[in-house]
């Protein structure tokens, strides 16, 4: 959450930031920030669905490798501040404020089509982690990026994240209380 205040406090005073922070971590990404981040670990769900639809031949090449989700849970969790340089990274918050976070689900998906070419190419793993960790710090195409995110991945429906959502989030929750005891305990 550091970093998402960070970002605000570029724009706004301190109080305004800490609002910011509020209407983000309770009504743009709810339930990312708790203890078990279960929201955070559905949209990761998700997104590998979208992936493999969207994206079928790049993902089906990565999944052999490597988790996209090892690389896009910290895009989500932190709406692309760690990964691209502010001129990339402060458009796609605008986005991200008005639309909410459908734009994380475009952004990413974007990014991996962004390098779908030199990714298809690789077939070393210890090759594709390292290109995979710094992806954001290469995208110089603004235009580009939002282009993919906003045309070339269109249509983009919420009803199937929404759909998508009512099969992770039971399956989460059903693997976090086998976890917990104290989920079946009654008081």
């Amino acid at each position: 959450m550091n970093r998402l205040v960070a970002v605000a406090l570029l724009f706004l005073n301190e109080e305004d930031a800490f609002w910011c922070l509020v209407a983000i971590v309770e009504y743009l990404l709810p339930g990312y920030f708790t203890i078990n981040m279960i929201e955070a670990q559905t949209d990761q769900r998700i997104f590998r669905d979208l992936f493999a639809t969207k994206l079928p031949e790049l993902f089906s090449h990565l999944s052999q490798q490597l988790d996209p989700t090892l690389y896009s849970f910290n895009w989500f969790l932190t709406v692309f501040v760690d990964n691209m340089h502010p001129d990339i990274f402060l458009p796609i918050w605008d986005a991200f404020l008005v639309e909410g976070k459908k734009v994380l689900f475009r952004f990413s998906l974007a990014m991996f089509k962004y390098f779908e070419d030199v990714l298809m190419e690789i077939t070393d793993q210890n090759l594709a982690n390292k290109l995979l960790r710094n992806l954001g710090d290469r995208v110089t195409d603004l235009r580009k990026l939002q282009a993919i995110a906003f045309e070339t991945l269109n249509p983009f429906p919420m009803k199937l994240v929404k759909a998508r959502r009512a099969v992770h989030l039971p399956e989460i929750m059903v693997n976090f209380c086998a976890a917990d005891e104290r989920c079946w305990s009654v008081d």
